[in-house]
């Protein structure tokens, strides 16, 4: 049963629930990190990894150290402190076993502010239009989420701006709110993520998501996890129906940061501060925010010393941070549906309880927890192969006062806490709360999938995926697939149908296949050129409630003519090297990749091995063939942009991958287009973002150069950093058509060749739906004549 405070609930409903625009208060100071020497203050410290036997023993531990790094400390696993090196000793005499995971703290954190260092450089020297640019024009339509953006730590006032960026580029999906004050007077900020009012469906009686960053302060990727969870509600909305359907039915709460203070503290003093900055009666310094909350407060797993990592402060919700989220969370009501805590480090998802050794969870909640937290670890592992291990929260540490504990014990809202990357496996070392910045895209990515997951499971009533293309080659059946599961509600798998309307006709369903648990595949038509195809998928849930997806337009299939298309299984004419190539390895070669850390294991061909490749190595690991000692070129065949109508549009699919190495994001690939067989190119990208699997990339062609038959293409990969590790990949180049060629056909249906009936009822859907692909006699409008022209063709057979 969730309690709400009447009282407070009005106060906030009036108050912050009912803000709309961050405070005038100035903003949050910056370094110029270039030239900022941050402290030595680590000098002599390392840090190891302890277990402990007894509680006597978790407490000589916890005196002896000079903070605690994993979330909590006990005897059912090992744990991780920061501890003077001198005091070694003495940790042994205590009757601990330790390992050494970074035996140099000061060198270890000088070492990773160098790499944001060099970040920053990359960044500074490549200029990119962005949402935290003040200044930059309204982007109403305009996608703003940037990937780029997620190549480094950023500074509070670039998280803000970055935020307020979103909202200002699109404000009917988004808000930005002040919500309340730090104990130093710091702003706290949520972005508000919905879509807008539609009839029956007002965005104020929408179910409420949670999701918050950095309660710690020093847990760096976890504001950056966050704030890109923000970015892609809303720079996907336009694209994913899926993204559409959760926007438009879930309001998405955004805290990215929770503790300003500290979090401003760690950039410009003491990189590894944990809590808020409050200054104590004895001078200590700091509230562990995540033990300071009301549920079960002052329990397991929390101090009451103020010097304490984890201490609880004087009361439950004694700090202004904690006091802003419970408010937030409180003036929603009966409508707080879920909520995330997102900290770092050791790739765990946590579900309550956790305030006490064996506190059970109830049914059927424990249930729900298990298979949700299985199947979004299941999810990240199958986007990245990064394993998230799912657990309740006491067995990895008990721990009291905890938020997820407080949202899901008084509230009723279903709540997990996050551990981020890096794992805390990693053989010999750790990078704990400083992983390169190469790790925050790749943990932000897994993450977003996770995270749609978690708000599909508990605020729609079924979640749906689909795999269908957004064109199709002319003449040939296109293969769809989707997936339903259970979300509030489960459903009967008997139920699910895929309906399709060709060319403007009704709706049908179509032959739909079970492929696996929740799996479903069907085969739309073949689509003549100028039609197109919408389709939707429709289950039933176990309480008679028919679901469609999409909830709002069909998805679009548009009919394109292919007129070239190399799958790179065969030599088609491609050149490798160029004039100022002076690569050692790692050269293109069209060969089977073997997968590493940086290399793909497969071609993107569904069905095929081959593709082109910097470097095929069977050995080596990560780096073992990548490019080295400079460029390779990669030149394609000549291309005829002419032999359609319409726009001739290039696609291909491309691998990079650049973050791995001593030296990280230094390097780029640039692909560009010649439509004078090479004279002069003209550049299509400069692939830079490290995506780690195959990205599809789509260009108009006269948008760079005068379409012609001697179009070539190329890909030039480098390697001009010290110790970085490149690799790229490209496969499945194609040049397609927009538009039909001006000889008409009466062919229009399978099987093709032949001219019967189904030719005429084809032209006859046409026909009805007033589908230009009708306009048989060309005059712009369809009529009486285009039926005569229609059946002129036919009764020629042409």
């Amino acid at each position: 049963m969730r309690t709400v405070p009447c009282l407070l609930s009005l106060f906030m409903l009036s108050g912050v629930a009912a803000s709309s625009q961050a405070s005038d208060a100035p903003a949050a100071p910056m370094i110029d990190v270039l030239s900022h020497t941050p402290p030595k203050v680590y000098e002599g410290q390392v840090v190891v990894r302890v277990r402990a036997d007894s509680m006597r023993e978790v407490a000589a531990a916890n005196a002896l150290a000079e903070s605690l790094w994993s979330e909590g400390a006990g005897i059912t696993r090992p744990f991780d402190i920061q501890i003077h090196a001198d005091r070694l000793g003495a940790l042994s005499e205590a009757g601990l076993e330790f390992e050494v995971m970074i035996p140099d703290l000061q060198a270890h954190k000088e070492a990773r502010w160098a790499l944001v260092q060099q970040q920053e450089r990359l960044d500074r020297a490549r200029p990119i239009n962005r949402p935290d640019q003040p200044d930059q024009p309204d982007q109403r339509g305009v996608n703003p989420h940037d990937e780029s953006w997620f190549a480094n730590f950023k500074q509070l006032a670039q998280i803000r701006s970055y935020v307020s960026g979103l909202a200002a580029a699109r404000p009917d999906l988004a808000s930005i709110s002040d919500i309340g004050n730090s104990i130093q007077g710091n702003d706290i900020e949520s972005i508000t993520i919905t879509g807008p009012d539609q009839p029956g469906n007002l965005a104020g009686d929408r179910p409420v998501i949670i999701w918050n960053g950095c309660q710690h302060a020093r847990e760096w990727i976890s504001p950056m996890t966050v704030t890109y969870l923000a970015s892609r509600l809303v720079g996907d909305y336009d694209s994913d129906p899926a993204v559409r359907d959760l926007v438009d039915s879930v309001r998405f709460v955004i805290v990215p940061v929770v503790n300003p203070d500290g979090y401003l503290y760690t950039w410009s003093s003491q990189r590894f501060w944990r809590k808020n900055r409050r200054n104590n009666l004895n001078g200590t310094s700091g509230v562990d925010l995540n033990r300071n909350w009301g549920y079960e407060w002052g329990g397991e797993g929390s101090s009451g010393s103020t010097d304490s990592d984890t201490y609880r402060g004087a009361s439950p919700f004694s700090e202004p941070e904690t006091q802003t989220v419970r408010d937030l969370a409180l003036a929603f009501g009966d409508d707080l549906a879920a909520h995330i805590d997102y900290h770092s480090y050791s790739q765990l998802i946590l579900w309550p309880f956790g305030y006490d050794f064996n506190v059970t969870t109830p049914e059927p909640d424990r249930t729900f927890f298990a298979t949700l937290t299985g199947d979004m670890s299941q999810t990240i592992q199958s986007v990245s192969g990064a394993f998230y291990e799912p657990i309740q929260s006491w067995l990895l540490y008990p721990a009291a006062g905890t938020s997820s504990d407080w949202f899901y014990g008084v509230t009723g809202a279903k709540s997990l806490g996050f551990e981020l990357r890096p794992s805390d496996q990693d053989v010999g070392g750790l990078d704990g709360f400083d992983p390169a910045p190469s790790e925050i895209l790749p943990c932000a990515q897994e993450n977003w999938e996770a995270a749609k997951l978690f708000a599909q499971r508990t605020t729609q009533r079924l979640a749906f995926t689909a795999n269908a293309p957004s064109t199709a080659p002319t003449d040939q059946s296109i293969p769809v697939s989707f997936t339903v599961s259970a979300g509030i509600e489960d459903y009967d798998t008997g139920s699910v149908q895929i309906f399709a309307s060709i060319g403007g006709g009704a709706f049908t369903p179509i032959t739909t296949t079970a492929n696996g648990p929740g799996v479903f595949d069907a085969t739309i038509p073949a689509l003549a050129c100028g039609q197109s195809a919408q389709l939707y998928i429709q289950a039933t849930t176990l309480g008679g409630t028919d679901i469609v997806f999409p909830s709002g337009d069909p998805l679009s299939i548009d009919a394109i003519t292919v007129t070239f298309r190399d799958e790179m299984e065969t030599d088609t004419g491609w050149t490798v090297g160029a004039p100022g190539d002076s690569a050692t390895t790692g050269v293109w070669e069209r060969a089977d990749p073997q997968g590493t850390d940086a290399q793909p294991e497969n071609d993107h061909t569904p069905a095929g091995t081959e593709c082109w490749i910097t470097g095929a190595s069977t050995g080596g690991g990560t780096g073992g063939n990548d490019i080295d000692g400079g460029a390779t070129t990669l030149t394609s065949p000549a291309l005829d942009t002419t032999a359609g109508a319409g726009d001739a549009v290039l696609s291909y699919y491309r691998w990079y991958s650049n973050n791995a190495g001593a030296s990280p994001n230094t390097d780029s690939m640039l692909v560009q287009i010649s439509g004078d067989n090479g004279a002069s190119w003209s550049t299509l990208e400069t692939v830079a973002e490290n995506a780690n699997a195959w990205v599809e990339r789509r260009f108009t062609i006269a948008d760079f150069v005068t379409p012609s038959a001697q179009v070539r293409v190329r890909f030039v990969a480098s390697d001009l950093g010290d110790g970085s590790i490149v690799e790229a990949g490209v496969d499945d180049l194609q040049i397609e058509f927009t538009g039909c060629d001006s000889v008409l056909t009466a062919d229009l249906a399978e099987p093709f060749g032949q001219f019967n009936f189904f030719d005429i009822a084809a032209y006859i859907a046409l026909f009805n739906a007033n589908d230009p692909a009708a306009d048989f006699d060309g005059n712009g409008s369809i009529n009486f004549f285009d039926i005569s022209a229609f059946i002129d063709l036919y009764n020629q057979g042409i």
